[in-house]
């Protein structure tokens, strides 16, 4: 054949060659993307559900804390009137009734002097009460205190106050809606205690607090609060009794609109609902104080409140979108290169008989091939570590709790990661005896240790239905050769039997014998064994025996390739011995 000729055949061998190996890495860039992004996904999944969790439990703590404080307060105050209203200046019937004036709006500072030291008492002991009064039956205002608050009232008779009507009504004690103190020009709640003779059960009249809410403003105000959030302390008529956002001096009794009936319940709830055209994390928790139900809630946008969850989320998509990018664009200029061979490819075939490349440039393709190849499988290696080492950390819960379907997720990924790396690693492997570069230490070892630890590795295989045995007639065998490299050539071997070996059944024998000054190594099995027709092209690179039940088995053809590399550059041979459906044997010989 012309030099030129052959020079063109070579090239287009190389660059099928490459196309092939272009392909392969492609595959394997593409799996490891899939990987990065499965396990940035779970990873990512289940720090967003923790930060979510945690979010909500601080708003539930939130809203029991100031629920707690408020309940507290309204009892307290509650527990003080009534157990004023019992004592004895308070039991005694309003004997001054007589005295009531339109003008004094009640009676003289100096009648009852009795009643009136007691209300004072109670503004003094500063339970938040701006004044505290007593009206008769009727309605009238029998007395205030302080007096000057009492000079100052507008009119005589509250009788159209829902704390008369509720506590004439009732007969027990009772705490109004939120309403503006005609007196004292803020928002107040009346508890009214309603005060019955003893012995007639006749009305004597009714002992009232008015309960100034700046004091429920200012614990609001207090409250460590959320970006953009508030709180709101709603009454039975849904009117707003304390907001955090408002100051003590705003007046204005505003309605709370939004409806939350069906989520109502004795613990603390949380709902999203758009409030103005957004949606907003409710935290709310309804009370009973007195005869009343109450709300007490927490109010923030829903971005702001998960706001950390968001920025992971974010985070993690920018990540996956990069990972992605890269490897599309690395896809791309791959897939241009296969083109280019393509194209390479049909112009030799056309000018075969005429053409020829230079051996400089055969030299040029090689190189490129060589670098292209080892540089690609460097770099696909190194995004595994992480891989691998996360899910180890996913498996031992460094990360937080899995349940059983993403631990059973996270193993998949693990063993996919690990055939990965293994696969990266034979491809490494195949190019550092292609250029020459692999390295060897030769040295004196026992045959001894080396079975040994093949039996230690594969005891396992027991357990799963298949026997594993070592034949080793002669004790006592050494050789001088690289261990690390020969016990990684058996591990090529007894992989492929395991695969192709019956389920339950299956055999695998690993033997050796002295003949001639040569060890010859073999490893046997019951497998399904190898057509003749293929045995002579069995140890060539991506070569792939195409029976359904090889194909279901996997693989990339290159356990075999890298072990006749290996054993050849120790100055050995491999062989196999087989006839389809009665098993197979593979033969090693090495200088003793």
């Amino acid at each position: 054949m012309p030099i030129q000729s052959i020079h063109n055949t070579e090239s287009l061998y190389c660059a099928l060659s490459l196309n092939r190996e272009i392909m392969l890495t492609i595959i394997i860039l593409v799996s490891a993307t899939v990987l990065i992004v499965g396990v940035l996904g779970v990873y990512t999944y289940n720090e967003i559900q923790r930060l979510n969790d945690e979010i909500t439990k601080t708003k539930i703590n939130e809203v029991t804390a100031l629920s707690s404080r408020f309940a507290l307060r309204l009892q307290y105050a509650t527990g003080i009137m009534e157990l004023t209203s019992q004592t004895y200046p308070m039991t005694k019937p309003p004997t001054y009734s007589n005295l009531i004036s339109d003008d004094l709006k009640g009676i003289p500072d100096s009648a009852d002097a009795e009643k009136r030291d007691m209300a004072k008492k109670m503004i003094d002991k500063k339970f938040d009460f701006d004044y505290v009064f007593y009206a008769v039956p009727g309605g009238d205002i029998y007395f205030l205190e302080p007096f000057s608050s009492q000079l100052k009232l507008s009119q005589l008779n509250f009788a159209f106050r829902d704390w008369y009507r509720g506590a004439t009504s009732t007969g027990s004690t009772y705490v109004s809606e939120v309403y503006v103190s005609a007196n004292e020009k803020h928002n107040v709640m009346a508890i009214a205690v309603p005060i019955y003779d003893d012995s007639s059960q006749t009305l004597n009249g009714i002992f009232v607090g008015a309960l100034n809410l700046g004091a429920l403003q200012r614990s609001l105000s207090q409250v460590n609060l959320g970006q953009n959030e508030y709180f709101l302390i709603i009454d039975h008529n849904n009117n707003v009794v304390a907001d955090s956002r408002k100051s003590e001096s705003d007046i204005e009794i505003r309605k709370f609109t939004l409806d939350l009936s069906e989520q109502r319940g004795a613990d603390v709830n949380t709902v999203t609902k758009a409030i103005d055209g957004t949606d907003q994390l409710i935290a709310f928790k309804t009370l009973a104080v007195g005869t009343h139900e109450w709300s007490i809630m927490s109010i923030q946008p829903h971005h702001d409140a998960f706001a950390s969850s968001n920025a992971l989320r974010n985070e993690a998509l920018g990540i996956i979108a990069t990972v992605v990018t890269i490897t599309s664009i690395t896809g791309f200029f791959m897939i241009r290169k296969i083109n280019t061979n393509m194209a390479l490819s049909n112009q030799l075939k056309q000018t075969n008989s005429a053409l020829g490349l230079k051996t400089e440039q055969i030299k040029q393709i090689d190189i490129q091939k060589e670098e292209f190849s080892a540089m690609v499988t460097h770099e696909l290696k190194t995004p595994l570590v992480p891989i691998i080492g996360y899910c180890k950390m996913l498996k031992s819960k460094m990360l937080g709790e899995l349940n059983k379907e993403q631990l059973d997720s996270i193993d998949t990924i693990d063993k996919s990661a690990k055939r990965l790396e293994s696969l990266i690693s034979d491809i490494m492997d195949v190019r550092k005896l292609d250029l020459n570069k692999m390295k060897f230490d030769i040295d004196d070892f026992s045959i001894d240790d080396l079975f040994e630890g093949l039996s230690a590795s594969y005891k396992v295989l027991k357990e799963k239905g298949k026997d594993f045995t070592t034949n080793l007639p002669a004790r006592g065998l050494t050789i001088k050769t690289d261990k690390a490299r020969l016990r990684q050539v058996f591990d090529n071997l007894i992989s492929n039997a395991i695969k192709f070996t019956p389920e339950q059944g299956g055999k695998i024998e690993v033997g050796a014998t002295k003949e001639d000054g040569k060890i010859i190594f073999y490893v046997k099995d019951n497998g399904i064994g190898i057509p003749k027709d293929k045995q002579e092209h069995l140890f060539k690179k991506f070569y792939q025996i195409d029976t359904s039940e090889r194909r279901k088995a996997g693989g990339t053809g290159l356990g075999l390739a890298i072990s006749k590399g290996i054993v050849e550059k120790l100055n050995g041979r491999i062989w196999v011995e087989s006839d389809a459906g009665t098993g197979s044997v593979f033969y090693i010989e090495l200088s003793g």
